[in-house]
């Protein structure tokens, strides 16, 4: 540790440290625009200036004490960046003398040379740095206030200030206000460091420097992380803008669930209206980012919600209460014996809900127990590796797509061929300037291997990559169990992989949905001691599987047909629904499916408002808190499922939140943010027989609302000899039959895919099967 004394306090700090953290870490503050948490601190804008001095040394090296018996300090002739210095034994820093006021001071002063006065009518007032390092360092007596007797001048420049494009559309979810901008570039700087995409530059010079990309629209699924790490109101997120003021919005921390990281979220709710979703801090998980799917795709929790419970009279669903909605239970399962009912919880159903439906279950003695979106091999089949073991592995496998099966993941791939450790966690968090980044890092490429049924942004930073077929996934592991012989690619990811000492496994649902693939992955992972990231399409699916949840003998799984008594949390394929007696659905919006089918449908919380906590694909325990969104009478999972055992005539287990956690205690489940160590053998092998795949993807199909409509509208990627083959006009609307229903996409051609194959977005559970499905409006119709 190096020992560094900030103004009067001594502080103990790793080597490498920066002095801007040394400084929070003593309990001060330096103020700064162009430093932000993971990324490289460049010093541009001068804010963080402090007065440094070093021991005075003899020609013995040792340092020269002054009469006091003291250290004497030799201070560098100017002040110095923080952000960029790096501590060093005995050093001195000082935050709080004249001088350094002075400089911080006209640094603000510098800053609002330009900038315009509009924090009335700006969505960052009340949130804006610019604000706060202007009331807490801005008015310096020197500069202003010369005279003790006369009112102080808050501004030395009377000329005009500049006047530039202030609703300038950066893409459909972000809007820059040149005017605003104060070019600290750490939005520039986060797509270089970040997502790795360099979209975003610097043009022109001097007064007329503006923010610009060349295109519109931001070609990456990470573009929503700088409309939180721009320091004034120059980016904005247009899901959000002019509709409340920071300080009139009510702040939810809880956890994302739209896919199996969880990143940590903040719901900004207004009047029962979620209006924001912004990322929270967790350093363990999603650090301080957030993928677009997951902040921009929220504008459907407030759309055409249902709001009270429907029974069916008469042949159609009509509103009742919660009496009559139970009365109709009563009566529909009237005569049901316990093992023909199905239980089929929603993918991001909580570890409360998950172990009260395993305990349902076991009471009716059913084997129809499932959830949304398992996978034909459970993500407990593999030993969990966290994201910080990934970061410090010497090697990475990838079979699959993180950027869109797991977007987080992305993003920890980036740090992780930079070289880049799990920084130091110091007293205020996690460090404002972490000197290990680098501008321009080189990456190691040969550190990551890649193989997918696409072309996947990834590949740009490894190696070895390879693009293959649908269900080829259990071939080119059986090549790297050396077992066969693979291709260059497979065999040089092979050698890679036995050289490793801490290799790191990532698996996506193209091997999951195949259990003879997904058995061939766990061979290969055991071999070699290695841990696994398993991105499974459903939010939840490690811990429920650790509850129980998972289809007995003879059991039908959550898209199967089998019992004649329902439960859904989830509209099923239509198939599943075909025969039954009696269903129950338990929704957040109707569904055609539900008008059709359901006989009572029960409004249900999205999990922006459930509370409970959720299991992403380290294993780590999530907390969900609920947000306060108008939601009618909706009610969670446990207390529905605590009526249908009612009506089945079976006393439930539990039916409060507190009894469910009490349970979860006793079973050992650790707190928020521990790891659940959950092991299992099952596997549920399914057919993959058709030729229509079902591709990855971020966005889900009920996100696709508001502005979200055209990032989640459904893709139909072909091979071109493909397409002429089958008469697929590039760009044309077609209509595609599914198991899981009609899917409306528009063809894309694309050479990297394989030829005879339709590839269709997912936008959801079914991510990675490959399944039986053909184009029902042929090229010529709607384009």
């Amino acid at each position: 540790m190096v020992r560094v004394k900030v103004n009067d306090r001594i502080v103990e700090v790793p080597p490498g440290t920066s002095v801007m953290d040394a400084v929070f870490h003593a309990g001060y503050d330096v103020p700064l625009f162009c430093s932000e948490k993971h990324l490289s601190p460049i010093g541009a804008c001068r804010m963080c200036l402090v007065r440094i001095g070093l021991p005075k040394r003899g020609p013995d090296g040792k340092p020269l004490l002054n009469e006091n018996g003291e250290p004497e300090i030799q201070w560098q002739p100017k002040l110095a960046a923080s952000c960029v210095t790096a501590v060093a034994e005995g050093m001195v820093v000082d935050t709080l003398s004249e001088v350094v006021r002075e400089a911080q001071a006209g640094m603000v002063e510098f800053t609002l040379l330009n900038h315009p006065l509009d924090c009335p009518t700006c969505d960052k007032g009340g949130a804006c740095e610019l604000q706060d390092r202007t009331v807490e360092y801005g008015l310096y007596e020197k500069y202003y206030q010369k005279d003790p007797l006369s009112l102080p001048v808050y501004t030395r420049f009377e000329f005009t200030r500049r006047h530039v494009d202030k609703h300038h559309p950066l893409s459909p979810f972000i809007v820059l206000d040149r005017e605003r901008c104060i070019h600290c570039k750490r939005c520039v700087r986060y797509f270089e460091e970040v997502p790795g995409d360099e979209v975003l530059d610097f043009i022109e010079r001097g007064v007329h420097t503006f923010i610009g990309t060349m295109d519109f629209g931001l070609p990456s699924g990470f573009s929503g992380n700088i409309t939180d790490i721009c320091p004034v109101g120059a980016l904005l997120d247009l899901t959000a803008r002019f509709r409340a003021r920071n300080w009139e919005m009510e702040e939810t921390p809880t956890t994302c669930a739209l896919c199996a990281v969880g990143c940590g979220i903040t719901a900004d709710t207004r009047s029962g209206e979620l209006l924001r979703v912004r990322a929270r801090e967790v350093p363990e998980v999603n650090e301080i980012w957030l993928c677009d799917a997951g902040r921009f795709g929220h504008e459907w929790a407030d759309q055409g919600r249902l709001k009270t419970p429907l029974v069916r009279k008469e042949g159609r669903l009509q509103e009742a209460t919660w009496e009559e909605a139970f009365l109709a239970l009563k009566e529909g399962l009237k005569g049901a014996r316990g093992e023909e009912v199905g239980i089929y919880l929603a993918h991001d159903a909580t570890l409360e809900e998950g172990l009260l439906a395993s305990e349902l279950a076991k009471a009716l003695k059913t084997p129809h127990l499932d959830f949304q979106g398992r996978t034909a091999a459970p993500a407990s089949l593999f030993p969990a590796a966290t994201l910080e073991d990934l970061l410090k592995a010497d090697f990475a496998l990838v079979l699959g797509d993180p950027t869109e099966e797991a977007p987080l993941l992305h993003l920890r791939l980036s740090e992780f061929t930079r070289d880049l450790k799990p920084p130091h966690r110091f007293a205020h968090g996690t460090p404002f300037a972490d000197l290990q980044i680098k501008e321009r890092m080189p990456r190691r490429t040969d550190k990551l291997a890649v193989f997918a049924p696409y072309r996947v942004p990834l590949m740009k930073w490894a190696a070895l990559h390879e693009v293959h077929a649908p269900g080829e996934e259990r071939e080119i592991l059986l090549a790297l169990l050396g077992e066969k012989a693979g291709s260059e690619a497979v065999e040089a990811a092979k050698a890679l992989w036995e050289k490793a000492q801490s290799p790191v496994l990532i698996l996506g649902a193209g091997v999951l949905q195949d259990a003879v693939a997904a058995e061939r992955a766990r061979l290969l992972a055991e071999r070699k001691g290695a841990k696994v990231l398993a991105m499974t399409p459903a939010a939840d699916a490690r811990g429920l599987e650790a509850m129980g949840v998972w289809p007995g003998e003879k059991g039908a799984a959550w898209d199967e047909p089998g019992a004649l008594y329902a439960y859904y949390g989830f509209v099923p394929p239509e198939e599943a629904l075909k025969g039954k007696r009696f269903v129950v659905m338990h929704l957040s919006h109707h569904h055609p499916l539900a008008e059709r089918y359901a006989h009572v449908v029960l409004p249900a919380p999205t999990f922006y408002e459930k509370r409970g906590h959720v299991v992403n694909l380290e294993g780590r325990v999530l907390p969900l808190s609920p947000a306060p969104i108008e939601n009618g009478e909706a009610e969670g999972a446990l207390q529905v499922l605590a009526l249908l055992a009612e009506a089945l005539g079976v006393r439930p287990p539990f039916r409060l939140h507190l009894e469910a956690e009490r349970e979860l205690r006793k079973r050992k489940v650790p707190e928020a943010l521990g790891l659940l160590a959950f092991r299992t053998q099952a596997l549920r092998p399914k057919a993959q027989t058709g030729r229509l795949y079902l591709r990855p993807t971020m966005w889900k199909a009920h996100q696709a609302v508001g502005k979200a409509q055209e990032a989640a509208s459904p893709e139909l990627w072909v091979h071109p000899e493909t397409a002429r083959a089958e008469a697929l006009l590039e760009g044309a609307k077609v209509a595609v039959e599914t198991p899981f229903g009609p899917v409306k996409a528009r063809v894309v051609h694309r050479e990297d895919v394989a030829k005879g194959f339709l590839y269709l977005s997912a936008l959801g559970p079914g991510a990675g099967l490959r399944v039986e499905g053909r184009v029902l409006v042929p090229a010529g119709g709607e384009a």
